[in-house]
């Protein structure tokens, strides 16, 4: 019997076997997990120490091959400065950039990949912004399948580079990483790929993946659970997962409340902000016409689970906030020289919101918050170059170098 199930999420169809949508409607399916052996599972989480040791909240058959590239377990950090900096009692930064490619994306990837090998997949295909498309790269290498990654054209090359490097097929699509995921569902059955597109309304299954942040969070607060988390929201797949993982602590008795949720857009791309500002239903979230901005991660026109992200925030009764590009510069810059931290734009975000709600009065300096920090700089150095000035060189001469230094201290 399998330990979980498969439902449509719209008329509650259930699955009796692994499938990508509802046959019935063509509604997205969500996992649902019988967790009614309470102590197993209690010790399953509490006695973990690796990402695959939650294999029993993710839906993979035990037995199966896992590719993994030891992601997960990524460090909480307590932000003291840049707290101080920003007058907060409590910052914590999960800094998931510390994942072997760099992003959070890997947790999705290394599920992806290893129910592609239990499904007997050909090959995997994803549609991507950059970043989750070099984590499918890395993960298809890791596992030997052929890896196809359609992603703007418009990208950074830093992007396509690393892409490139671990061998996928790279295929740049005129448009928005949103058209480059629907054209996806339009060839993936025919070539018989596993689509690892990071939304559950093409690959249910990697959906839990995120889950897993919530309860190594917990861990490392002794279980307790901080007032509000920000998180990015470019698809939203991240909220969604990490609020699930909170619930199901919550049911397992682990924690005794739920933390308050942020989604975080960038003001040129905020399709689930302008929703929760008009107060809409999570199912009326409306696609950008033209996203732009800095942060490319998050630039996803329509978020593909921002129905089920933004119906957290509402449920948690949280908040949806949007930053400027030099905000999110800004942010970027002080966590890096204030905490030795190199986040994406995208990461940065959450900082950036976290400024704006502390200003207005809408989170206390009193109150705990934990920003998710979900991908590495790295892709973007050539762009953090760009806007740096750099000081000219000194004559290899120990009285020049004392003439600097008196000078600039």
């Amino acid at each position: 019997m399998k330990k979980y199930k498969l439902i449509c999420r719209s008329c509650g169809y259930e699955l009796t076997s692994d499938g990508y949508r509802c046959p019935q409607c063509g509604g997205i399916l969500r996992t649902v997990y019988e967790l009614s052996d309470r102590e197993r599972l209690r010790k399953a989480i509490l006695d973990a120490k690796s990402f695959w040791d939650y294999i029993d909240f993710f839906p993979v058959e035990e037995g199966t091959e896992i590719i993994s590239l030891g992601e997960g377990n990524t460090p909480l950090t307590e932000a003291s400065i840049l707290a101080d900096r920003l007058g907060i009692k409590k910052l914590l930064l999960k800094n998931e950039g510390c994942n072997p490619s760099g992003t959070f994306k890997d947790r999705c990837m290394s599920i992806s990949f290893t129910k592609a090998r239990e499904l007997h997949a050909k090959g995997v295909v994803i549609g991507s912004a950059g970043n989750a498309g070099a984590a499918a790269a890395a993960y298809g290498a890791r596992s030997g399948l052929p890896c196809n990654v359609m992603l703007p054209s418009d990208s950074l090359d830093t992007r396509k580079a690393l892409i490139q490097h671990y061998g996928a097929r790279l295929i740049p699509v005129e448009g928005s990483v949103t058209d480059c995921i629907d054209l996806i569902s339009e060839v993936y059955e025919e070539f018989g790929w596993h689509n690892v597109t990071t939304a559950a309304a093409y690959n249910p299954f990697q959906a839990d993946a995120e889950k897993a942040i919530a309860y190594e969070m917990a861990k490392a607060m002794d279980l307790k659970v901080p007032d509000w988390i920000i998180v990015p929201i470019g698809g939203g797949g991240i909220l969604t997962g990490i609020y699930q993982g909170y619930k199901d602590l919550l049911e397992l008795g682990l924690i005794d409340h739920l933390p308050r949720m942020i989604g975080a857009q960038e003001a040129g791309c905020a399709p689930l902000v302008n929703a929760f500002r008009e107060g809409r239903d999570p199912k009326d979230i409306e696609r950008v016409k033209d996203p732009h901005g800095v942060a490319a991660a998050i630039a996803d026109a329509f978020p593909l689970d921002g129905e089920t992200a933004l119906r957290a925030i509402y449920e948690s009764k949280g908040l949806a906030e949007t930053a400027e590009d030099q905000e999110i510069l800004e942010a970027q810059s002080e966590l890096g020289r204030y905490e030795g931290i190199f986040a994406e734009t995208a990461s940065a975000a959450t900082v950036a919101v976290l400024k704006k709600l502390l200003k207005d009065g809408r989170i206390s300096p009193e109150e705990s918050v934990a920003c998710i920090i979900s991908g590495n700089g790295v892709k973007e150095l050539p762009m953090l170059a760009e806007g740096m000035s750099f000081p000219p060189s000194v004559k290899n001469d120990v009285d020049a170098l004392r003439s600097r230094l008196s000078s600039e201290s």
